[in-house]
C-alpha cells in the first residue's frame, strides 16, 4: 500500500514509518521540522530512517530506506498537500503531525488551534478529493473531561475539555467524525495514552524521569504522589495499527467511522513508574510529594484506559506491562543519553 504519514520526524511518527517500511508498505513522509527544543532528536530520527537532515530544503523530497520518501513540508500548506497527494494518489493516510502539552497549548492557543484542527482539515480535505481509502488520526486521552472516570471508555464525557490542547484534538475528532459522515470517508481516530519507548519526545514524562534520575535531581508528583496513568509502550500501538490496518473499516449507523482507547488498560501509579525506572537505570533520585491538585493545570488524578472496545473489534490486546518494557527503554536511554540526543 502507498500510504502518507505526517509528523514522520516525531517519536510515534518515526516508528510507525519504519514499522510500515519494514513491512513491504511504499510509505511517504511529511514533517515541519519546527524549530524547538526536540529539533535534535527529531534529525537523529529521520537520519535512522536514511535521510540526511543536513541536505533538506522546505518542499524539497529525499529517499531514505526501503524506499521511504521524505519531503520538508507543513500540513498548513495546503496547496503543496494537495498537490503531493494529487500526484501521489495515496491509500491511506496516516495523521499525527501536531502541537503537544498542555501547558504551553493555554499560553499559544491561536498556535496550537491553527496546527491541531486546521491542519486536520487541510489532511480530511486532501483524502476526501484524492481517493484515500482509510484516514488514521492520532488523539490524545487528554481529551477526557473531569466527569469522565477510570477506566476511561471512549463513550465518556469529552466535552468540557480541561485545556487548549485537550480542546483542539476533540475539535479534530469532530471533524474526523464529519468527513466519515458527511463524504463516507473511512476513518479511525485512536485516542492514546501515555506511549512511551526509544526515541521519545524529550519533554515526555518517562524522558523527564530518566534524565532527573540520571542527573541525581528530584522528582515531583502531584497530589502528594497519588497519580495514576496507563504507560503503553510503543510497540502494542504498532500491533494496534497493523490490526487497524488489517481489519475492514468498522461501520456504525452507515458511518465508516471508528474511534478506539489505545493503552495498556492498567492503571500504574506515578511513583511506581519512578521507581521502576529508577531500577532499571541501576539509580536512584528523590521524590518530592507535591501537594498541588492536578486540576490546576490541566490533569485527572487517574487516566486509564478501558481497551474491551479495541479488543472486542480489532482482537487485539496490548501486552507491554511497564516492569517488562522498562529494562528496553532504560537499555536505549543509556545507549544514546548524552550522546546522540541531549535533554
Amino acid at each position: 500500500m502507498k500510504i502518507l504519514v505526517t509528523g514522520a520526524a516525531g517519536f510515534i511518527g518515526y516508528h510507525i514509518v519504519r514499522h510500515l517500511i519494514d513491512n513491504g508498505n511504499q510509505v511517504v513522509g511529511i514533517d515541519n521540522l519546527t524549530n524547538n527544543k526536540d529539533l535534535e532528536i527529531k534529525y537523529t530520527r529521520l537520519s535512522l530512517l536514511g535521510i540526511t537532515p543536513s541536505e533538506l530544503a522546505p518542499l524539497t523530497e529525499q529517499k531514505g530506506l526501503n524506499g521511504f520518501r521524505f519531503i520538508y513540508m507543513d500540513v498548513l500548506d495546503q496547496s503543496s498537500l494537495d498537490d503531493l497527494c494529487r500526484k501521489e494518489s495515496f491509500d491511506i493516510m496516516i495523521h499525527l503531525a501536531a502541537l503537544t502539552g498542555s501547558v504551553v497549548a493555554n499560553t499559544k492557543p491561536a498556535k496550537f488551534y491553527e496546527t491541531n484542527v486546521t491542519g486536520t482539515m487541510n489532511m480530511l480535505e486532501a483524502a476526501r478529493h484524492h481517493g484515500v481509502q482509510h484516514f488514521i488520526f492520532s488523539s490524545s486521552s487528554v481529551v477526557y473531561s473531569p466527569q469522565a472516570s477510570s477506566p476511561l471508555a471512549e463513550e465518556d464525557h469529552v466535552d468540557t475539555p480541561l485545556n487548549m490542547y485537550a480542546a483542539t484534538k476533540r475539535s479534530a475528532e469532530l471533524l474526523c467524525y464529519t468527513y466519515a459522515k458527511a463524504y463516507g470517508l473511512p476513518v479511525t481516530i485512536f485516542r492514546l495514552f501515555s506511549v512511551y519507548g526509544p526515541w521519545a519526545r524529550p519533554d515526555s514524562f518517562p524522558m523527564q524521569i530518566a534524565d532527573r534520575i540520571m542527573k541525581g535531581r528530584r522528582v515531583r508528583i502531584m497530589n502528594n504522589g497519588q497519580m495514576v496513568r496507563d504507560f503503553t509502550y510503543i510497540d502494542d500501538l504498532l500491533d494496534v495499527l497493523q490490526a487497524s490496518m488489517n481489519t475492514q473499516q468498522y461501520i456504525a449507523n452507515g458511518v465508516p467511522f471508528a474511534l478506539y482507547n489505545v493503552g495498556r488498560g492498567k492503571p500504574v501509579s506515578l511513583l511506581a513508574f519512578v521507581q521502576a525506572m529508577e531500577y532499571a537505570l541501576g539509580k536512584s533520585t528523590e521524590v518530592q510529594m507535591d501537594p498541588t491538585a492536578p486540576i490546576i493545570v490541566g490533569e485527572l488524578v487517574e487516566m486509564y484506559a478501558d481497551t474491551s472496545k479495541l479488543e472486542r473489534e480489532l482482537a487485539y490486546s496490548p501486552v507491554w506491562d511497564y516492569e517488562e518494557a522498562m529494562p528496553r527503554f532504560a537499555e536505549w536511554f543509556l545507549e544514546h543519553y548524552g550522546k546522540t540526543f541531549h535533554m
